[in-house]
C-alpha cells in the first residue's frame, strides 16, 4: 500500500462537502466522509486500477455519492488532487494536476 498525500485544495474540497451535506444531513456528511476514506485506502492499495484522464490523472468514483476523488501515482506516493461533484468545472482540477 502507498501512502497517500493530499494537496490542501483537496483537503478543502472534502471539508466543503462535508458542510454542503451537514447543512442537509448530520449523518450524510458522516457518511460523506466514511465513503472518502474508503476510497482513499482503495486507491492507495490499487493506484492503477482507474483509467488516466489527463496529465496521469484518475478518478475513483465515490460509492453512493456522486463525487470522484482525483489523484495521481507519484511512483513513492499517491497525490490526491482534488474529490469533485462532476457538475464542478473541470479546470478546477486540470489547473491542479498541471502544478
Amino acid at each position: 500500500m502507498k501512502p497517500v498525500r493530499f494537496l490542501q485544495s483537496a483537503r478543502e474540497d472534502v471539508r466543503r462537502e462535508k458542510s454542503y451535506y451537514r447543512r442537509i444531513n448530520p449523518e450524510l456528511a458522516r457518511r460523506f466522509q466514511t465513503v472518502v476514506e474508503i476510497a482513499v485506502k482503495a486507491i492507495a492499495s490499487q493506484p492503477l486500477a482507474m483509467q488516466v484522464l489527463e496529465h496521469e490523472v484518475r478518478r475513483w468514483p465515490l460509492e453512493t455519492f456522486p463525487h470522484g476523488v482525483l489523484y495521481r501515482n507519484e511512483g513513492e506516493f499517491i497525490l490526491i488532487l482534488a474529490v469533485f461533484h462532476p457538475n464542478q468545472a473541470p479546470e478546477k482540477w486540470q489547473e491542479r494536476a498541471r502544478t
